[in-house]
């Protein structure tokens, strides 16, 4: 299956001081979009086969 990641405008700006703050941080995102690879059904349906993940819980 494709699957295609996007984070938002808003994820990205908002998580540039957290990638400073957490040096974990961009390595956990980056273990979540293997995830995502792996199981693309994981988070929330919105139809149309598109899913969001909302929050991450640190």
């Amino acid at each position: 299956m494709n699957v295609k990641i996007h984070a938002t405008v808003n994820f990205r700006k908002e998580a540039k001081p957290l990638l400073k703050k957490y040096a974990s941080l961009r390595t956990e995102l980056a273990q979540l979009a293997e995830i995502l690879e792996k199981t693309p059904q994981t988070g929330v349906f919105l139809g149309n086969n598109n899913y969001t993940i909302n929050c991450i819980t640190l």
